[in-house]
């Protein structure tokens, strides 16, 4: 369809003198959005703890809080389980705005110029799953402390060889060295696939969502002359795409955090 321009990459919006891509409006007009919502929480909450407002923000907390508690089990500290629950409000947040801005653009078209999911930015999804990744390398490093180090660089080899008593126990030493360092390269390599595969999953999924309703738009607009009608119907799609997709994100993250921690990992 003529018109019609679909990229893997966000575009470049330009703003008087400066130039930003389309994830970071969409990131910006989220982050405000949650301060706005995040204050208006707090203020009722202070004015009123029974405010219908507050006590579903306070039974939603609390409920996806508890399932995340008893998905980690014993194995994880309540600290650790908040962050994971944050990661998840953190997405789905980042999800729905971009929902939002889908649903505007039904009115205005020429929106998804300008304002683009930051879940289908491939940076910003590479960005989000390192630091949790990271994260929960340096949550090995506190919870078993430097021995951690062990993990991936084990310069005392994988245990074939306890005690050196004879030649042939060097020599096998030897190996035993050389085979806890391939292992442990093995283990890094690990690490980095995870973030790409955290990253890929969440940007894959959320792109297809954002290319269909794209095109569904353009469809509709070009040859019903009626952009709100087909449309509609991708919007219950995405919403249960990008809930499921935060879920699956920050499960993901909540068992790394858990391996990491693990004294038999």
């Amino acid at each position: 369809m003529p018109g019609v321009e679909i990229s893997l990459l966000p575009n470049q919006v330009h703003i008087g003198m400066f130039s930003v891509s389309e994830t970071l409006v969409a990131s910006l007009a989220g982050s405000i959005l949650f301060l706005i919502f995040a204050l208006l929480y707090y203020f009722l909450k202070k004015r009123n703890e029974d405010n219908g407002f507050v006590q579903v923000v306070d039974m939603a907390l609390e409920g996806v809080t508890n399932f995340y508690k008893d998905i980690a089990g014993e194995g994880l500290s309540l600290k650790m389980v908040s962050v994971v629950v944050f990661v998840f409000f953190y997405v789905l947040w980042s999800n729905l705005v971009g929902l939002l801005g889908d649903m505007f653009s039904l009115v205005r078209p020429a929106l998804h110029e300008i304002f683009r999911p930051a879940s289908t930015d491939i940076t910003f999804n590479l960005a989000l799953a390192s630091a949790c990744v990271i994260g929960s390398i340096i949550y090995g490093f506190v919870h078993h402390g430097f021995k951690r180090i062990h993990h991936y660089i084990p310069y005392k080899g994988v245990g074939l060889v306890p005690e050196v008593k004879t030649v042939l126990n060097a020599v096998m030493k030897v190996f035993d060295i050389i085979i806890g360092l391939f292992v442990g390269f093995i283990e890094i390599i690990g690490e980095v696939a995870r973030m790409l595969s955290l990253s890929l999953r969440l940007f894959g999924n959320l792109l297809a969502g954002l290319l269909l309703l794209t095109l569904i738009i353009a469809l509709a607009n070009t040859l019903f002359h009626v952009p709100a009608v087909l449309p509609l119907i991708v919007f219950a799609y995405e919403l249960f795409v990008g809930a499921l997709q935060a879920f699956i994100f920050s499960v993901l993250v909540l068992v790394y955090f858990k391996m990491a921690g693990s004294s038999d990992h």
